[in-house]
């Protein structure tokens, strides 16, 4: 008889478990999208040349609004250059396409780097210039 009783409860116990549970959410939600930033310009310069470096921003298969870009920058920096880059304000030139000109002043290796947030996520890609 407790053997019953006790079988009894535990049924009990793991039904009102399984009633209290949250239904999985729906699918309907909207799948977040990657942000996808092309970064382009000249992988080599001669000394002071002056160079355009272009970001195209896109969420999915759409270009990026202004309106939508939460903060874009580009940064140059040597190559070793212990965290001294220089952080630039690129100019817009289309819904989701941005640039900047620059020259290097000195030989050596440099990283032009774009730092993109939007709609919640960042990306940072990176070229890395020769200079002659």
């Amino acid at each position: 008889m407790k053997k019953r009783i006790s079988i009894s409860i535990i049924s009990l116990c793991l039904l009102l478990t399984a009633c209290g549970q949250e239904p999985a959410q729906s699918t309907n939600a909207e799948q977040p999208k990657p942000l996808d930033v092309n970064l382009q310009g000249p992988g080599a310069l001669q000394k002071n040349e002056s160079g355009i470096y272009k970001a195209e921003v896109t969420y999915g298969d759409e270009k990026v609004k202004n309106d939508d870009v939460e903060m874009i920058e580009f940064e140059i920096e040597k190559k070793d250059g212990e965290g001294k880059g220089k952080m630039l304000k690129p100019k817009q030139i289309g819904d989701g396409v941005y640039e900047i000109q620059t020259s290097f002043s000195e030989p050596g290796t440099y990283t032009v780097q774009s730092h993109v947030s939007a709609k919640g996520t960042h990306n940072m890609p990176l070229i890395t210039v020769t200079v002659k």
